[in-house]
């Protein structure tokens, strides 16, 4: 990677057109993130490789043939950086003479010493970086630019252009004045003048003493004021070169003053060899240095600088400074990577890594696997390394192995079920442990179910299926290609008295009731024990279809649903001892012993106690209906979501219908006549009217103890006129209400 600067060919060939008299018009200065390899690539660039922002400079100073001027970039230029950049050069341009055209015609390259700025933020400081150029060009040549100068000037950097520029002439000019004021006989005129005068009049008086013998005494009067002249303007001249060794004792503090300490210019990187850093405002006549002046690893180090006899510090003293310096760490561009792909073998096996130096890098993490899957290896830089992003922290590298080819079999390629034989299983074997799952082409014929590594095939209908067996990716493999199982099945029998619940579960299972067995078909169930203070004895009734999947997307999919009862043909409710009767306590076929709707169905002792739906098949309340089925059918009910008026009381309200989860229900007043005459009139958005009674079905029900003795039988839907009254089906079939404390019918449905 190239560091340096170049004068571009373009630049060169520009340079070489201009002659003394002419004006070097520099027109820009533009960043470039990247950067470039080698010198040779450099001078032939003509742009930026990847053109950044805009930056400023100072005003350019021409001193014999060198133009020179400090190019700056700042995060606050242009509206300011939006997002941080790394800057890996720049380019300054100037007009051609001949054709005004921009001309990039020098390049700087920061090779691995590239400058990270940080984003602007409004109000504060912004990211500032200098950077010193000088361009040789023709003698007399003159140097402006087209742009304003926007470069800032730090306190440290005036006081370097006043230690390196300003000072040095003062100096010499300074000790030139001297020179020539002490060598200069006229230097002052005035005393010098006033030294002759006082002279010839002394002289002048000497002879006049001498001719006249006579005026001796005023002779030696003018004498003796003419020497007492002379001693005044010696006196003048003794002033005057106390004057004159003043201003020499100011230049010489002037010039024996050490303004600033120095400090480190530039930036060191880690090369592997001894460094020692330039210094800013290091002058080796007045300094001398000493500590730690050079280094090789990256780090922070000490020197000190002790003033020479005859200097001292801007502060009067002269005690020794430390000052620090420092060498960054080297830059690894960039992160290793896995090389090469591994395939799972059963043993343990470690990654090939491109770009790892381990001089550079130390590696962690997770650096060996045995099983196919992602692993994470972990590289620290070493002392005197760092990121390319200026971070010193491991970095994570996934590395991976990958899975070895799947196989499978299974022991059958075919398996016959029947009435007798529901369901057969078929073994698979693999390699690794994928999951095996299982589908059927027809799940109306036969479904499956999976436990590890065994399917299990049910029959549902009569027909033929083919099992299509998979076994998915597993930890080391892939997946094999599919293995399939043909399945045949027979019917079972039309006759629906003639099937076990187990069997017309099944068949309701698969959704295949209808295609079975048709509305008011019946199967006999034996009713036997005590349903509140009523005993059944044996009581041979029969449950009868009155819908398949009835409202089914609301109260559950594949369900047969049922009614009881039928005696010798004829429809029949359940009643008690107390038909028609009032009664104020608990055991007694009402809707509340307590003569109140509220609560609606949900909170009925009729849906709660007496039909036992505060327990489920498998665990029925004692004393309830639920409890007195038969065990087979108790084992393939399935519950039922009912909408209902579940708050009660006399208003109207369409948010007191909500849903109960029943496994035993009393049909609601729509669900009956397909029609609203006394219940909450939002119930019927929820409900469907059952398809046996669509049909036209009688609604009349006898009594299962007198079936030439039509009954009254209850609904499970609220009376909304009052707070006391549930609907009912009269005994000639049509709508009515009564008090929720009466003993009446009780025909309830469930679902298989």
């Amino acid at each position: 990677m190239f560091y340096g600067f170049v004068i571009t060919e373009a630049g060169n060939q520009l340079l070489a057109k201009m002659v003394a008299g002419q004006t070097l018009k520099l027109s820009g200065v533009f960043m470039d993130l990247g950067t470039v390899e080698d010198k040779e690539t450099a001078r032939q660039l003509i742009a930026p490789l990847e053109p950044g922002p805009a930056g400023t400079s100072t005003v350019p100073t021409v001193k014999g043939n060198q133009v020179g001027m400090i190019v700056q970039f700042r995060s606050d230029l242009d509206g300011g950086l939006k997002e941080d950049k790394w800057i890996g050069g720049f380019g300054v341009y100037a007009e051609d003479p001949d054709t005004g055209d921009p001309v990039m015609i020098y390049y700087a390259s920061l090779g691995h010493q590239r400058q990270p700025i940080a984003a602007y933020v409004e109000g504060t400081a912004p990211d500032v970086r200098n950077f010193p150029i000088s361009i040789r060009v023709t003698s007399g040549v003159d140097a402006t630019l087209t742009y304003p100068a926007g470069a800032w000037m730090t306190a440290e950097d005036v006081l370097l252009y006043f230690n390196e520029t300003i000072k040095p002439e003062l100096e010499a000019s300074l000790a030139g004045l001297i020179k020539a004021h002490n060598t200069d006989e006229n230097a002052h005129p005035d005393l010098a003048a006033a030294v002759a005068e006082a002279l010839r009049i002394a002289r002048e008086a000497l002879e006049a003493a001498q001719a006249a013998d006579g005026k001796a005494g005023s002779a030696l009067a003018a004498a003796r004021k003419a020497l007492e002249d002379a001693a005044a303007a010696m006196t003048a001249a003794k002033a005057a070169q106390e004057a004159a060794e003043t201003a020499q004792k100011a230049v010489t503090d002037l010039t024996s003053t050490i303004d600033a300490v120095p400090s480190q210019s530039g930036v060191l990187t880690f090369t592997g060899a001894e460094q020692a850093p330039v210094w800013n405002n290091y002058n080796p006549t007045a300094l001398t240095i000493s500590g730690q002046t050079t280094g090789t690893n990256a780090g922070t180090y000490t020197a000190i600088f002790t003033p020479v006899e005859g200097y001292k510090w801007r502060d009067g003293t002269t005690d020794a400074k430390s000052v620090t310096w420092t060498i960054g760490r080297a830059i690894i561009m960039g992160i290793p990577a896995q090389s090469r792909s591994l395939t799972y073998n059963g043993s343990a096996q470690s990654p090939v890594w491109s770009g790892h130096d381990a001089a550079k890098l130390t590696i962690g993490g997770t650096t060996s696997g045995t099983n196919a899957g992602s692993y994470n290896a972990t590289f620290t830089p070493g002392a005197n390394y760092q990121w390319s992003d200026g971070t010193t922290t491991a970095k994570t590298v996934a590395w991976s192995i990958g899975k070895a080819a799947g196989s499978s079999s299974l022991n059958k390629s075919s398996l016959a079920l029947s009435t007798g034989t529901m369901s057969g299983t078929i073994s698979v074997t693999r390699a690794g442990n994928g999951a095996v799952s299982a589908s059927s082409s027809n799940t109306n014929v036969a479904t499956v179910s999976v436990s590890g590594t065994i399917v299990t095939v049910t029959a549902k209908a009569k027909g033929t299926a083919t099992i299509t067996i998979k076994v998915a990716a597993g930890t080391n493999h892939t997946a094999p290609a599919d293995k399939t199982c043909s399945v045949s099945v027979t019917l079972p029998t039309t006759s629906l008295s003639d099937n076990t619940w187990a069997t017309i579960k099944e068949v309701s299972d698969a959704g295949q009731g209808e295609n079975y067995w048709s509305l008011g078909d019946t199967k006999r169930i034996t009713i036997n024990g005590k349903v509140g203070n009523f005993t059944f004895s044996n009581l041979a009734i029969d449950a009868f279809i009155i819908g398949f999947n009835h409202n089914s997307s609301r109260e559950g999919t594949n369900r047969i649903h049922f009614q009881i009862g039928k005696i010798g043909g004829k429809d029949v409710c359940l009643c008690d001892n107390q038909y028609g009767s009032s009664q104020g306590s608990n055991g007694y076929f009402n809707m509340n012993p307590n003569n109140s709707n509220s609560g609606g169905w949900n909170g009925s002792y009729m849906r709660k106690t007496l039909l036992g739906n505060s327990g489920t098949p498998s665990s029925p309340p004692a004393n309830s209906l639920l409890a007195a089925l038969p065990s087979d059918l108790r084992a393939v009910m399935k519950s039922v979501t009912k909408y209902s008026d579940n708050t009660g009381g006399s208003p109207d309200n369409a948010s007191y219908v909500t849903s109960t989860t029943d496994y035993l229900f009393l049909l609601a007043e729509f669900e009956y006549h397909g029609a609203r005459t006394y219940a909450n009139s939002a119930e019927k958005n929820f409900q469907l009217q059952y398809a046996y009674y669509k049909a036209g079905n009688s609604k009349v029900k006898y009594k299962h103890g007198e079936t030439g003795t039509a009954a009254r039988h209850w609904c499970r839907s609220v009376y909304v006129g009052n707070t006391y009254l549930f609907c009912l089906v009269h005994t000639n079939g049509s709508a009515t209400t009564d008090t929720a404390n009466r003993s009446w019918g009780a025909a309830p449905g469930f679902a298989v």
